[in-house]
């Protein structure tokens, strides 16, 4: 039997006209996977000169991925390919 160590990652944000597709480790968390993700959308998290605060949640299905040591490959079970969507949240400044 053959184990995938690999898993096809497609995060879907609505405003970018193209999904960010990657080859991942199935061990690779969600908190290392997130900044490249957003690196990949050119996205930055934290305060805007505004005063508001800019963040963004991965999510599978409607389910926020809000813990950082969850594996992609525990997201993924026994599928090949894993389909993520990011959201941006705009928290305003006191």
């Amino acid at each position: 039997m053959i184990v995938e160590t690999k898993v096809k990652v497609i995060v879907h944000y609505p405003p970018a006209a193209e999904p960010f597709k990657d080859e991942a480790d199935r061990s690779e968390t969600i908190g290392h996977f997130k900044p490249r993700v957003l690196t990949a959308f050119g996205l930055v998290e934290g305060p805007t000169p505004d005063g508001n605060t800019v963040t963004y949640t991965l999510y599978h299905h409607k389910d926020p991925l809000e813990n950082v040591n969850q594996t992609l490959g525990e997201l993924a079970g026994e599928h090949k390919e894993l389909t993520l969507k990011l959201a941006q949240q705009i928290t305003q400044g006191a």
